[in-house]
């Protein structure tokens, strides 16, 4: 019998953010990676430590006497974990200089938008309508994370992450340049009017929320606007 993988927290990370807003018991979270350990002791205290770092945020179902006064534990994430996740992975870690690649796959990668380097940015990738978006994308367009995590090596986990916690930035700054879309062949341009119509869709649902996420974007971005 294969021995199931060990995933890094990155990992972890990247399957809770595509089932966003979904709160996970550790065996939910384990067949999610298409795995049976999850419910062991050993994945609790991973996740706690998680919790402690404030990368994820921990629900607890006090259920009385049903299961002898134990807690059922859920695993989630908030905007304040998406700031955190992003603050921990790419802006502390002095060993990562690299940018990442964005969803569209057109020239970010050139360095127009130095993510990294704007202070405010980690708060844009935790804002509420960052959230609501990505929450919102995921319910249209779902992924499997157990089938795509065997799919992608582990040097890929980080960029892809990276690349999921800023798509809504990404997708304000498509809606600024047009001339991006210049650049994209035929099923990348289809891949973003998918993505824009889910973007538009939020900007009407939660207004106040998109107008403090473009404050935050200008503030980030207003020396290169």
């Amino acid at each position: 019998m294969p021995k199931p993988p060990n995933y890094t927290d990155n990992e972890i990370l990247l399957a809770m953010v595509w089932t966003m807003p979904k709160r996970m018991t550790k065996g939910q979270l384990g067949r999610l990676l298409g795995i049976k350990s999850a419910g062991q002791k050993h994945w609790r205290e991973r996740l706690e430590r998680l919790d402690e770092k404030k990368l994820i945020s921990i629900e607890k179902l006090d259920t009385g006497e049903i299961f002898s006064d134990s807690p059922i534990l859920k695993y989630y994430l908030t905007e304040e974990n998406l700031e955190a996740v992003w603050k921990h992975y790419f802006i502390n870690d002095n060993e990562r200089n690299w940018m990442g690649i964005d969803p569209f796959l057109a020239p970010f990668s050139a360095g127009i938008w130095n993510v990294a380097a704007s202070p405010g940015f980690c708060k844009l990738i935790g804002s509420r309508f960052n959230y609501h978006f990505l929450c919102a994308k995921n319910a249209a367009v779902p992924i499997t994370p157990s089938e795509s995590m065997g799919r992608i090596s582990k040097e890929k986990v980080s960029t892809i992450l990276d690349a999921v916690l800023s798509i809504g930035w990404e997708t304000e700054a498509y809606t600024r340049k047009p001339m991006f879309l210049e650049a994209m062949n035929r099923e990348q341009k289809a891949a973003y009017k998918s993505i824009i119509s889910i973007y538009e869709g939020q900007i009407k649902a939660h207004p106040a929320d998109y107008k403090k996420f473009t404050l935050l974007f200008d503030r980030s971005f207003k020396s290169y606007l």
